[in-house]
């Protein structure tokens, strides 16, 4: 557990990444919500935010969801990479898409992260109705009168259910994935002895402390749930 001076000199290391918030504020403009996180405090990780509007926080809230497994994962060795392009909703339903840079010290230990969270929400309301726009216009033409997509696009709420658990499901998906590139088979196609280890690469990475987990790599490797639990009681 960290002292209290631990903790402060914790947030002066931090701070001299706002200016840095600042700059990119300023060029990603009011879309983007830009977050400063103390590693150190996570019940009140954030000592700096600008457009806080976006997800309703500020100086002093709690990180997202799947954040905590973020740092359990760079604290253990099991990711070394900053993340990139994953989603995320805000509690009134719009819809991120987040990336995140982990702040280390000299000697490599976790002290803060930045999360840069664009709000794309009309983004993709629009792309639906210029689909379904160009629908209506081939039709009225009777022939395909403006290219498009021949299939529908996915209504918003499929794409990106709504509630804590869709937080974590992206983040699953990257852990899963990152485990599948470190073997030479797919894993539809991997042996026995391939699956438990690849099971066991994804219960270090604390995957499986996550609602949802067992199905989910069940239907990644082929297979049925109570055959990923036997692998995870190999592993």
């Amino acid at each position: 557990m960290k002292t209290e001076g631990q903790t402060s000199g914790n947030r002066e290391f931090l701070e001299k990444y706002i200016p840095l918030l600042d700059f990119f504020a300023e060029v990603c403009g009011s879309e983007y919500e830009l977050v400063l996180h103390d590693v150190s405090r996570p019940e009140s990780s954030i000592i700096a935010i600008r457009n806080g509007q976006i997800s309703g926080r500020s100086v002093g809230s709690t990180m997202s969801d799947y954040a905590p497994t973020f740092v359990k994962l760079i604290r253990s060795g099991d990711c070394s990479e900053d993340m990139v392009a994953h989603m995320d909703r805000t509690k009134d339903n719009r819809i991120l898409e987040s990336h995140t840079f982990f702040i280390k010290d000299d000697r490599g230990e976790l002290r803060g992260m930045i999360c840069a969270n664009h709000d794309v929400t009309d983004l993709i309301r629009l792309h639906d109705t210029l689909h379904e726009k160009i629908r209506m216009l081939n039709g009225i033409a009777g022939r395909s009168a403006i290219p498009g997509p021949e299939e529908e696009p996915a209504p918003l709420d499929d794409l990106f259910p709504a509630g804590k658990e869709s937080n974590l499901d992206g983040l699953m998906d990257v852990l899963i994935e990152k485990a599948a590139s470190e073997f030479s088979a797919p894993p539809g196609a991997m042996t026995p002895e391939e699956r438990t280890r690849f099971v066991g690469v994804l219960k270090g990475r604390h995957l499986f402390s996550m609602k949802g987990a067992v199905p989910k790599v069940a239907r990644r490797l082929g297979v049925s749930e109570a055959t990923v639990y036997r692998y995870l009681k190999k592993a």
